[in-house]
């Protein structure tokens, strides 16, 4: 989560989940995943948030197969995100993120844009970077911004099939 107005830490999270890569013609491919992931936010330093989100990503891919079944592909797309649950912890305490469209709840659907790049050997390991930014003003309070921002993210997947590029 990023807010304009505060000083936000997002350390390191995770994700997993499942990619699929369609190649479309010679240099053009889609690239969807669904990602389960776990983010903490540390806000202002003293308060800290805690998601569990589902991700959709898909990604349109300038994708190259070289001679020796690798593959280096960049692209970008939306980001569909639903945020399942969350916590808020405070001076000691913590408590349930609402969601809704009260001003004292937080919307739960969030549409951004993910940029992607990587390489993928020939034996199916991938190894990709991605920056993801929410679009949606995830905050129902007026006059306050907040949207989700992966500052940078770094996966290591497996594709399964011999020749996962083709």
């Amino acid at each position: 989560l990023y807010d304009q107005d505060a000083n936000t830490y997002a350390g390191v999270n995770y994700q997993i989940g499942a990619t699929a890569h369609f190649q479309l013609n010679h240099f053009l491919a889609v690239r969807p995943s669904v990602l389960f992931r776990a983010g903490k936010l540390s806000y202002e330093g003293w308060d800290e948030f805690k998601l569990n989100r589902i991700s959709v990503p898909v990604p349109i891919m300038y994708s190259h197969i070289f001679n020796i079944n690798s593959t280096i592909f960049a692209g970008l797309g939306p980001n569909f995100m639903y945020t399942l649950s969350g916590k808020y912890s405070y001076d000691g305490f913590t408590e349930d993120i609402q969601f809704g469209k009260g001003e004292d709840e937080m919307k739960r659907m969030d549409i951004g844009v993910q940029i992607k790049g990587g390489y993928q050997f020939a034996n199916g390991i991938a190894l990709s970077t991605f920056f993801n930014f929410g679009t949606t003003n995830l905050s129902n309070v007026d006059g306050q911004k907040l949207r989700s921002l992966d500052a940078v993210g770094f996966s290591v997947g497996w594709m399964f099939g011999s020749h996962s590029s083709e």
